[in-house]
């Protein structure tokens, strides 16, 4: 291969890693994941891995803990996430999930609608991180199972990458 040749296509390929690498920064509708810290209405801790979607004006929740025993219908785990937006609040809740069987580890919620709070397309939202530990009136993100105990948690870390409103 000429040098010219080989010069450009070093050139080519640093130029795709510095836009991948900025295009990485920041997720368009997610998805974003943060460590958390949860515990149950019981007193029992947790730590969980949270993965935020947005779209629509909606929001998708994963959630990897320890599982429950105990299985829940379509439609009956209310979740509320807490987010700071550049103007303020942003909050999301809702009683919107597949059936979930129990004993698995992964809990799939959403699409919640926002429920308030302003904010853009394109614009950051930015997890609530409050001091530890959690509990029922230090949360900012709160899952309500029917007959089973609540979780509340809080975030350990900001969102990766950061989450763009979409």
């Amino acid at each position: 291969m000429p040098k010219r040749v080989r010069i450009a296509a070093l050139a080519s390929a640093g130029a795709l890693a510095a836009v991948t690498t900025f295009v990485g920064s920041a997720s368009a509708g997610g998805p974003s994941t943060a460590p958390y810290d949860c515990v149950d209405a019981r007193g029992r801790a947790f730590p969980a891995k949270v993965t935020y979607f947005t779209g629509g004006g909606q929001l998708k929740v994963t959630i990897s803990a320890p599982p429950i025993s105990a299985g829940f219908p379509a439609n009956s785990i209310n979740t509320t996430a807490i987010f700071n937006g550049p103007s303020g609040g942003v909050v999301y809740d809702g009683a919107v999930n597949p059936p979930y069987p129990g004993g698995a580890p992964v809990f799939n919620l959403g699409a919640i609608p926002k429920v308030s709070g302003t904010i853009g397309v394109g614009q950051p939202l930015a997890d609530v991180i409050s001091g530890p530990p959690p509990s029922p009136s230090n949360w900012s993100l709160r899952v309500l199972f029917p007959g089973w105990p609540g979780w509340y948690c809080v975030a350990r870390a900001p969102l990766s990458p950061t989450l763009l409103y979409s």
